[in-house]
């Protein structure tokens, strides 16, 4: 299984599995999971220690959202919008984050720096949801994500960075691939 986990400090708070299916988990228990038999269907468990209590049907799911707190943005909520709703997957706050003075100045080079790599793993596990109801949808297989413009290309050169890495790694790795492939 394809596992990816946020942690803070030297303790793990969310992860992520592609395979067998999808499905995001947090340190104590199951929040969403693909189900198994009938991919179109995501079991939502939103009160731990209980059995999933909300279906989502990807055939309903109009967009993945990744969604901050105002500054100094340590609330980070991951969701999908329906046809019919909004639902919050899940929501992380990270301690120690006290609140700025003047938030109506442009954040530092430093605070953008900050923002994407506490930020990388949720938008991450965004776009494998993205991926997964994409892949398992009847009608208009593709579904935007949302993230918020600090955390965009366009207004993040860290991010930027990071994209282009990201993109440079994929297609070195996808170079690879058809070498050892073409006869």
């Amino acid at each position: 299984a394809v596992v990816s986990t946020q942690s803070t400090g030297d303790n793990w708070n969310y992860g992520y599995t592609l395979t067998p299916t999808f499905s995001i988990f947090s340190s104590t228990s199951s929040i969403l999971q693909q189900d198994s038999e009938n991919r179109g269907l995501l079991h939502l468990h939103t009160r731990p220690g209980y059995s999933f209590n909300q279906k989502i049907w990807m055939k309903d799911v109009e967009m993945v959202f990744v969604r901050l707190s105002d500054r100094p943005w340590a609330t980070q909520k991951l969701g999908v919008k329906l046809q019919d709703q909004q639902v919050d997957i899940f929501a992380h706050t990270r301690p120690g984050f006290d609140e700025v003075e003047d938030s109506e100045t442009e954040p530092s080079h430093d605070e953008l720096g900050e923002i994407m790599i506490n930020t990388e793993w949720i938008v991450k596990c965004a776009a494998q949801l993205v991926h997964t109801v994409s892949q398992n949808r009847f009608k208009n297989k593709h579904v935007p994500l949302y993230v918020p413009k600090i955390i965009q290309a366009d207004m993040n050169p860290w991010v930027e960075m990071r994209n282009s890495m990201w993109h440079s790694q994929v297609t070195d790795k996808l170079e690879r691939s058809r070498k050892d492939y073409i006869p």
